[in-house]
């Protein structure tokens, strides 16, 4: 079992729930200089009516279309500070709006679980099934630790190719977005007092990728490949995220292999009452 590989795994959630954390942390004056830039950025070349609708279409019906996504056979890949590339195995199950859940095994084919992350609208739960601990900390936890609340919906959009705006749970419209053309991509674009948001759509209107940041500090960029049709619906097999920070940066790339849409199973996620619950520094000295 590498115990590092799940090290890494295990910092790269909860710099996640960082990054969306902190995003309302910034200083005023960064916010306000960012938003003049997306501003700037996407008020040239405004795409056309047509094109609006078409996207806001699609938005729509991609965000109504799947009530469970399960991918039983995935590869996470971590690229570690030194450059190096680490790699296990695992599965993720998605049940909409409710809880993702993520299940580390060492082998490809062993039917062996040593660590379960799920991430629902309660918080981020980490259990270490070897050593019989678990950390668990709660939004308002994070809130009071980040200075921002978590935003459960935009973790769930990225893991399943969809739009969000950001701290807001319903399906975004082309009017939440600033749109223009960029190359041979859409970019959809957005800012607040608390965030910047970019979404990249390409001709065929499929959503290849994004970003959110908050002022210079926090950042973080994704982007989808190799995308196949389940249900006559297009999904990537292959996530590519970057998270950036005053102390830390992550890189993790997710394949996946198998990919099924509103397959009935348990999303059951509970901790044993035999485990143990330690802080996220004792849960990684564990491991």
């Amino acid at each position: 079992m590498n115990t590092r590989i799940l090290n890494i795994l295990a910092t790269t959630a909860i710099a996640m729930s960082a990054l969306f954390c902190s995003c309302g942390s910034s200083k005023e004056t960064t916010k306000k200089s960012n938003t003049q830039k997306s501003s700037a950025k996407t008020n040239t070349q405004k795409s056309n009516t047509a094109a609006d609708s078409k996207l806001q279409n699609r938005e729509k019906e991609e965000n109504q279309g799947f009530r469970t996504l399960s991918m039983d056979k995935a590869t996470l890949t971590l690229l570690n500070a030194s450059g190096s590339r680490t790699s296990l195995n695992g599965s993720i199950r998605i049940c909409r709006d409710s809880i993702i859940i993520c299940s580390v095994t060492p082998f490809a084919g062993v039917n062996m679980e040593f660590a379960r992350i799920g991430v629902n609208k309660s918080g981020v739960t980490i259990m270490d099934r070897i050593n019989k601990k678990y950390f668990f900390m709660t939004y308002d936890e994070l809130q009071e630790k980040f200075g921002m609340e978590m935003n459960y919906n935009a973790f769930e959009s990225i893991f399943t190719n969809r739009v969000f705006v950001y701290n807001f749970p319903y399906i975004p419209l082309t009017s939440d977005f600033e749109i223009s053309e960029l190359g041979e991509q859409y970019l959809f674009a957005r800012a607040d007092s608390k965030v910047n948001q970019e979404f990249y759509f390409n001709r065929s209107k499929v959503l290849e990728g994004g970003m959110i940041s908050a002022g210079s500090q926090y950042s973080m960029r994704w982007n989808y490949a190799d995308f196949a049709e389940y249900n006559n619906v297009q999904f990537p097999k292959r996530l590519n995220l970057k998270i950036a920070g005053p102390d830390f940066r992550r890189q993790m790339q997710i394949q996946y292999k198998d990919v099924e849409l509103d397959r009935d199973r348990s999303f059951k996620f509970e901790v044993p009452s035999s485990y143990e619950r330690v802080s996220l520094e004792d849960l990684l000295k564990a491991l």
